[in-house]
């Protein structure tokens, strides 16, 4: 079973729920999250001291659902 998943732009983006997010000219994928009562973007692999954190001037670009795993 093949499942097609599209990038989308971050415009579009669902808050305050955990996504796949990209930079398309910085070339990195991350899980990440909008909180809307930040008004900011966090994401993993920005931090080494926090699984999650925020960077000003590297928000993500494009966005995708996370795919739900098979059950076993």
């Amino acid at each position: 079973m093949i499942i097609e998943m599209q990038w989308k732009d971050v415009k579009l983006a669902p808050k305050d729920i955990h996504i796949l997010c990209c930079h398309s000219e910085k070339k990195w994928i991350r899980f990440g999250v909008y909180i809307s009562s930040h008004g900011n973007w966090y994401y993993s692999g920005t931090n080494e001291r926090s699984q999650f954190s925020q960077t000003l001037g590297d928000e993500p670009t494009h966005w995708m659902e996370i795919p739900k795993l098979p059950l076993f």
